[in-house]
């Protein structure tokens, strides 16, 4: 067990910043830390355990009131397993540190459960707080007793177990049948499409029955033998039995949750044992490029200015590396179907249809609120896709190209901050003219909407690349890991989205509280972006540049 433990904490180590990163910035850490803390996990849970609570106590009177909090669970575990596939491919098959463990004496199952148990910690803290939150939502409203808060808290860790686990057996499964998925780049490719389809598949499934209307919902789980949720509980046991623990028979139901638990690691394991070794030999990390001949390119390279030819660097990173593509941009051509999908989910409750009157009425309150909505996007996807703010990640160990040709770090970061301007305020673009010819907007105020996009798209391009240049994440042996190892995207989006839920609200109350007019907002709206992608803009030309210069090989 010992060596179980230390193979797991040096494994842990590769994903979380160093303790020289964490020093070097130690303040800048600490403050962005807070950021992400206050402004994603503290109002996803806060938002959560409401939802549970409602839930809760309008199924209780109905006698089915555990079926509001074990559907929300198994849909968790959904989404845990669904983009859990890509990680456990990546963590189990494709990390580097598969060539130095192979050869020292260590057995299949121990190497396996080494790098579940890490990829566990690292890839479900967020998960872990919607979960605590879940069940603080459901404890409040039951009013189950005090115990019940150390199960919940045994259930916060312990519920990802299992669709981790259908995961890593279903990777070994698949490495072991068909040679197709033994190179890095098919696998990342095939579990991207996968997870969006299974997405969109999820969302329609919704929208069909009933989409955002709480008491057709309400009536559905009311049932007490529910078809869905008793399917749902032959694939994920565990969650009926952790949720029957808080409330009712402790003892019985907990021993029964952590057979089920103790037995699928079992069976997981002894697949490990037998089929790791046998699959993971001959795996390919994959390669990039057209596969021609070096030497015979040489003499057709052409001559063109530095920034273009930066300009196509990045571009081709970007879209030829699949991990990069998939969860960089990819989404930006994805987003839009999902805001559609988002308003089908409205289901027969419509409840749009009050703003789109007041939109095709002209009035004021609606167009301001329309256009804030187009900030706030512009920001958060711009913020999400990270291609910002993966930017001088992205360079890994080639990063002394960035420090050593002859451009400035300056006219660099100006190329790769256009790269992201031009995917995200195309993707924007899109939904601005989509959404303002729907809502019989005008030209004028869809050439606005589109301007002020870009702003916001420019605002959180130029922050994004600064937050990365505090500290850039250069050491990963992953594309996957470049990204979901750096902790300063994660930042970057709490940040843009703190400042984005004060500024449209602050002149959202303006209008309300003021004697301002909608129309003078309006107008204060691309004022304001354009001194605030000034700011961000300095601080790349300042801070950025001399962080870039202090990174040392």
């Amino acid at each position: 067990m010992s060596i179980f433990f230390k193979l797991t904490a040096s494994l842990l180590k590769t994903v979380e910043p160093t303790t020289e990163e964490k020093h070097k910035r130690k303040i800048f850490y600490i403050v962005m830390s807070l950021f992400a803390i206050f402004g994603i996990m503290l109002p996803m849970a806060f938002f959560v355990g409401v939802i549970i609570y409602y839930i809760t106590s309008m199924l209780a009177d109905r006698g089915a009131g555990a079926n509001g909090i074990e559907m929300f669970l198994h849909l968790v575990s959904i989404f845990s397993f669904i983009f859990g596939i890509n990680v456990i491919f990546s963590v189990f098959y494709f990390s580097s540190d598969v060539e130095s463990l192979l050869p020292l004496p260590l057995k299949p199952h121990t190497i396996i459960g080494s790098k579940f148990t890490a990829a566990l910690i690292s890839e479900s803290v967020m998960e872990f707080v919607i979960i605590l939150a879940a069940f603080a939502g459901y404890i409040i409203a039951s009013g189950a007793p005090f115990y019940s808060w150390i199960i919940a808290l045994f259930g916060m860790m312990t519920l990802p177990i299992i669709p981790l686990i259908d995961c890593g057996i279903i990777c070994m499964l698949m490495m072991l049948v068909t040679s197709a998925v033994r190179n890095k780049d098919t696998v990342n490719k095939l579990t991207g499409i996968l997870t969006f389809a299974a997405i969109i598949i999820i969302a329609v499934v919704v929208s069909q029955n009933g989409g955002f209307n709480t008491e057709k919902w309400v009536e559905v789980l009311s049932v007490k033998d529910n078809a869905v949720i008793r399917t749902m509980n032959f694939i994920f046991p565990q969650i009926q039995l952790i949720v029957n623990a808080t409330v009712n028979n402790p003892f019985v139901n907990l021993l029964f949750y952590i057979a089920v638990n103790a037995a699928a690691i079992g069976v997981f394991l002894l697949t490990a044992r037998l089929l790791y070794f046998r699959t993971v030999v001959g795996i390919s990390s994959g390669h990039y490029g057209s596969g021609k001949s070096i030497g015979k390119s040489l003499p057709s390279f052409p001559q063109r200015k530095a920034w273009v030819t930066y300009l196509k660097k990045e571009f081709r990173i970007l879209f030829r590396t699949p991990a990069y593509f998939m969860n960089c941009v990819l989404i930006n051509l994805l987003w839009p179907i999902f805001l559609y999908i988002v308003y089908l989910l409205q289901g027969q409750t419509s409840f749009l249809n009050s703003f789109i009157y007041d939109i095709h009425n002209g009035k004021e309150e609606a167009v301001l609120i329309y256009l804030l909505g187009i900030t706030a996007v512009s920001v958060l996807v711009t913020a999400a896709n990270c291609i910002a703010s993966s930017a001088l990640t992205r360079e890994g160990k080639h990063f002394a190209f960035v420090k050593y040709i002859p451009m400035s770090y300056m006219a660099q970061l100006n190329v790769k901050a256009l790269v992201s301007m031009i995917i995200s305020g195309t993707g924007m673009a899109v939904y601005v003219v989509a959404a303002s010819l729907y809502l019989n907007m005008g030209m004028k105020l869809t050439v606005f909407g589109c301007l002020l996009s870009l702003l916001c798209v420019a605002f959180a391009t130029y922050l994004g690349i600064f937050m990365d240049s505090v500290n850039p994440k250069l050491v990963w042996d992953d594309e996957l890991n470049a990204l979901r190892g750096n902790y300063y995207i994660f930042f970057n989006m709490a940040a843009a989205i703190l400042l984005e839920a004060v500024i449209c609200t602050g002149v959202y109350l303006l209008f309300r509280w003021t004697d301002i007019g909608a129309l003078m907002l309006i107008i204060a709206l691309p004022v304001l972006f354009m001194i605030l992608t000034a700011a961000s803009y300095l601080l790349c030309s300042v801070k950025a540049t001399k962080n870039i210069d202090s990174i040392s090989f």
